[in-house]
């Protein structure tokens, strides 16, 4: 049945009819996208008519149906065009949420869902490591459930997700009473082994089953700009950074949006300002250390404007990704340098700990980005479940002292104590600042190396007990990840030359880690005395994030420059071999060797990655 008096105006907005019904979809501004909204429950009209509004102004194809196999169907034969988003009709938010759920640059099957444990068990999910791992309908049960669905799923596209749709074909037909489809479409791509990503909301974001006047008349009195920022922060940054950059960093953003200036710009003058402060710093004068320490606050809060405005406007980028990461670490590297070339003006030498704090920085930094990954790897992976299963397959404990841990997070003091020993970059460069404004270079060294060193011992204990835990398959044990940085030459090579995937280990994903402490760590201990060869250690230490970035994303390091580049093996042979007297004087051979490895690892791979990742935009 059509209701005649609905996709006219309502509440000031004028928008598109929309067809009801098995009539055909209209088309709107954003031709790709198909919305379906779910109003099997028929909720009141002003509800449905409300969010059918805010959807239209958004734009895209809409279709309001009244069945499942109705939504299956317009599901289907529209995912081939282009994501779906299938929208319950009782959906109740904001706006400005309505635009980032519908124009989000999501690349794979998404669900709305909203942290804690669920009110209603038939919208349960239980989430961990950014995948949505179980997910609950009508007849479907979770155990352990975590989250709530909110009543948005983002079918993508892809010949697997349509293969799962199809299959499930059967198992709707046979349903007799009303099922929201938001959950069984978000049950039957988890089930189907897909990966599922959380979208959390911002602000009042519920589902109703008949009218409530009250929540609508609060979430239209939210500030959709406020929600637009909000949405734009970072959610699990460090304390330093959440509860002082941030805010700092938000007024940066706003200017920024109103000047249009692009993330990549914004990426670029935070690295200028950083490059400043290092130059300041290697004045050793006092006042100009004070005036440096000013700067790297200002690089930072700069720095975390770009990520704001990239996700305010959703244009991202693989490349604009790169960028941001790439520029942190020169910058840093740059500042420790600037410090150590100061204090050598005043007397200290203080290269080698510079270089021991980058060679922790990058251990460190691999460690983090290669555990999480092979992590989401393994405790994400699903197996297929039949529809027909009512429940999920259950969970695994993580061990009771790290069960332990996992609860002990829910407390916010504790959870704040352990971001700030895990050092992230605003406490690093906190510290930095204090100290050049105390004028102690020194001081910046030994509270980074200190705090590095127990944050790093802190982090591994627990992931090597977590680590024990895992009895998968070497083909779900992500160790191409860590593979495609091994970085052998041509005298190791034949170690992985018979196809074997020695890293398939639980422990694999450390690997890289110690490759790169013994190798930067060589560097760091025979150069105390040359400090030429922090050149050398910079153009290497980039390389391995080069290279890490690159395997993150799927890609090797081209065969070409990893020829150039000679290999982890050949070029620790190298520089032992000048470190010994083999070329004289060393200095002249550490200034040689880090020119070239400058210009292969940073200059010519970088040109190579910005032109790739170009041309795949």
């Amino acid at each position: 049945m059509e209701p005649s008096n609905r996709g006219t105006i309502l509440s000031g907005f004028k928008i598109t009819p929309i067809f009801w019904g098995k009539g055909p979809l209209v088309q709107s501004d954003h031709a790709d996208l198909c919305v379906v909204v779910d109003d099997q429950a028929r909720v009141q009209h002003p509800v449905l008519a409300r969010l059918t509004a805010q959807i239209a102004v958004t734009g895209g194809f809409v279709h309001v149906a009244h069945t499942a196999e109705e939504i299956l169907n317009l599901v289907i034969s529209n995912q081939v065009n282009g994501a779906v988003v299938v929208v319950d009709s009782g959906l109740v938010t904001s706006q400005a949420m309505i635009d980032a759920l519908l124009r989000g640059q999501w690349t794979t099957n998404a669900v709305l869902v909203s942290k804690g444990i669920p009110s209603d068990f038939t919208r349960a999910a239980r989430v961990a490591n950014k995948h949505v791992l179980s997910a609950a309908s009508r007849v479907h049960r979770v155990s352990a459930p975590t989250y709530e669905m909110s009543g948005l799923v983002r079918v993508g596209t892809g010949e697997a997700t349509r293969a799962a749709l199809e299959d499930a074909r059967s198992y709707v037909s046979t349903l007799t009473a009303a099922t929201p489809m938001t959950d069984l479409l978000a049950t039957i791509l988890v089930r189907a082994a897909l990966p599922v990503a959380p979208l959390e909301p911002t602000g009042i974001c519920e589902r109703i089953s008949g009218s409530d006047d009250d929540l609508i008349v609060r979430a239209d009195a939210q500030d959709d700009e406020e929600i637009r920022m909000a949405r734009a922060l970072r959610s699990n940054d460090g304390f330093y950074s959440t509860f002082v950059l941030r805010k700092l960093s938000a007024r940066v953003t706003k200017l920024a949006l109103k000047k249009s200036w692009t993330p990549n710009q914004i990426t670029v003058a935070s690295l200028g300002i950083a490059g400043v402060a290092s130059a300041l710093f290697m004045t050793g004068n006092h006042l100009l250390l004070a005036l440096g320490a000013i700067l790297v606050q200002l690089s930072i809060i700069v720095d975390c404007s770009d990520g704001e405005v990239a996700r305010y406007t959703g244009v991202s980028s693989q490349l604009g990704a790169w960028l941001d990461a790439a520029t942190d670490r020169v910058k840093e590297y740059a500042i420790y340098a600037g410090l150590a070339f100061g204090a050598a003006r005043h007397g200290h030498n203080l290269w080698q700990v510079a270089m021991a704090l980058v060679v922790l920085q990058t251990v460190r930094h691999l460690s983090d980005y290669n555990f999480v990954a092979i992590r989401g790897v393994r405790e994400s992976a699903l197996v297929p479940i039949d529809l027909k299963q009512g429940v999920d397959g259950g969970t695994a404990s993580a061990g009771s002292l790290l069960d332990t841990s996992a609860s002990l997070n829910s407390r916010r003091e504790i959870y704040w104590l352990k971001r700030v020993i895990y050092l992230p970059i605003g406490e690093r460069w906190l510290i930095i600042s204090i100290g050049a404004l105390l004028g102690s270079p020194r001081f910046v060294f030994d509270v980074l190396w200190c705090a590095g060193l127990f944050g790093l011992a802190y982090v591994t204990v627990g992931r090597v007990m977590r680590s024990r835990r895992w009895k998968h398959r070497q083909e779900i044990s992500g160790c191409d990840i860590v593979e495609r940085q091994m970085d052998l030459g041509f005298l190791l090579s034949w170690f992985v030359a018979d196809g074997s995937h020695p890293l398939a280990a639980r422990f694999g994903w450390a690997a890289p880690s110690i490759l790169r402490a013994v190798e930067l760590g060589l560097i760091a201990a025979v150069c105390q005395y040359h400090h030429i060869g922090y050149l050398w250690l910079f153009a290497v230490a980039f390389h391995h994030y080069d290279t890490m970035y690159r395997a993150l994303a799927g890609f090797e390091f081209p065969e070409r420059l990893s020829r150039l580049g000679l290999g982890i093996e050949v070029r620790a042979a190298l520089f032992v071999l000048f470190a010994v007297g083999g070329a004289s004087p060393f200095d002249v051979a550490l200034t040689i060797g880090g020119i070239y490895f400058f210009a292969v690892f940073v200059v010519m791979a970088s040109r190579q990655w910005i032109r790739q990742l170009t041309s795949a935009n």
